[in-house]
């Protein structure tokens, strides 16, 4: 079996251009801070594509939930990499969302030119 290699290595800042793979998970946690998890699917060229799993905390999880974002919307995200452990102590990249938005046409590069 081989070994998967994340792309990028954790501290890395990111912009992220892809669909939603499934509904937002938004939680609260006992002490008020709030996450909404995100799975995003990615077009890397060839071809290819790959699911991001996003962090989105605090003011950027509200606006997450305001925007009522829902499963095969096109988001736009800038965050930063950083490792996260499992309980069985495997580690894997997350986007921890710093910025994003839903709300810009997809075409504007091209009604530019």
């Amino acid at each position: 079996m081989s070994e998967q290699h994340d792309i990028l290595p954790p501290g890395s800042q990111v912009w992220i251009s892809g669909t939603l793979l499934k509904e937002p998970k938004h939680v609260r946690f006992g002490d008020g801070n709030e996450v909404t998890y995100l799975t995003v699917t990615c077009d890397i060229g060839g071809n290819q594509l790959i699911s991001v799993p996003c962090n989105a905390r605090g003011t950027v999880s509200r606006y997450c939930q305001a925007q009522q974002y829902t499963r095969g919307d096109l988001l736009w995200i800038r965050g930063f990499v950083r490792e996260k452990q499992n309980n069985a102590g495997h580690s894997s990249a997350v986007v921890n969302v710093e910025a994003m938005t839903g709300e810009t046409s997809e075409t504007w590069q091209e009604s530019e030119l």
